[in-house]
């Protein structure tokens, strides 16, 4: 993608290695520089809207993080529920979604212009109060998922035990019989009333973080976290990035999504660790 005079390719990144990039910056930070801003070769990361305002309260991080993010060039997401509802309307007309301004917005440190360059963006974006609430108050409702999908993984082991059914039943051959149905009753949750007859396979967004959250309930007994419910409403962008760098278990749920989803074919995923310099 073209940003400002250059080509980049994009990198998703996730909180956890935002926050890993600024306050280490000695061994992420410079990791980070070195190994996506080498010669020939130049990836800016991407974020989402929920990263920033979520930082926002702590201002010793979210002042690291805007100085991060205004000295390389970037881009930002807009909430899962636009990139969704674009793809879906992109699909209804027969086209693949592009990465515009209707999802995103691309940030470079050598435009002052507040449109483009991310400090006077934020400047603009904290006067916006109905914006940032209403992105406030879908994070808070990120713990009240969290205990739902907790609730809905106890739920279906006790239903399985119950019925004298092995819990290794529920595994992703079970997930692509599932998949379809539950993409289409799902979608209604995003504003959507898709018909039933839907192709599926042009729903690259829906279709990764759908997977993402089946893994996160039911592929690990690792207790769910509001970050968690982050970082799978995050993955919804992944079918349009270059690469992603984020946890272990989320890097293991792109790599086996690649099997299925077409569009994630070329997607380089690293961890943390790839980006940690040796002491």
């Amino acid at each position: 993608m073209k940003i400002g005079d250059n080509n980049y390719k994009l990198i998703l990144i996730d909180t956890n290695v935002i926050r890993e990039i600024i306050y280490n910056t000695n061994l992420s930070g410079n990791g980070f520089f070195k190994k996506f801003f080498g010669e020939g070769i130049l990836y800016a990361p991407c974020f989402s809207i929920y990263n920033a305002i979520e930082l926002m309260p702590y201002k010793d991080i979210y002042d690291k993080f805007i100085d991060f993010f205004c000295t390389v060039p970037c881009l930002m997401f807009f909430p899962a529920k636009i990139i969704i509802q674009e793809e879906y309307k992109q699909y209804l007309k027969g086209e693949a979604l592009l990465i515009t301004n209707e999802i995103a917005i691309a940030f470079t440190p050598v435009i002052k212009n507040g449109c483009y360059n991310y400090r006077k963006f934020d400047d603009l974006m904290k006067h916006d109060l109905k914006l940032v609430d209403t992105i406030k108050n879908e994070i808070i409702c990120l713990e009240s998922i969290a205990d739902s999908w907790q609730k809905q993984r106890i739920d279906t082991k006790k239903l399985l035990a119950r019925i004298n059914i092995p819990l290794d039943i529920i595994d992703d051959r079970f997930y692509y019989d599932q998949e379809k149905q539950t993409i289409i009753k799902d979608l209604k949750n995003f504003g959507i009333m898709p018909k039933n007859e839907i192709d599926i396979s042009n729903l690259p967004s829906f279709r990764m973080m759908e997977y993402s959250q089946f893994r996160r309930i039911h592929m690990t007994n690792k207790k769910i976290s509001p970050n968690d419910v982050m970082d799978v409403t995050i993955s919804c962008a992944a079918p349009y990035m270059d690469a992603v760098i984020t946890e272990s278990f989320q890097a293991d749920v792109y790599k086996k999504a690649k099997k299925f989803i077409p569009q994630l074919k070329h997607l380089e995923i690293y961890t943390l660790k790839d980006i940690r310099l040796k002491k």
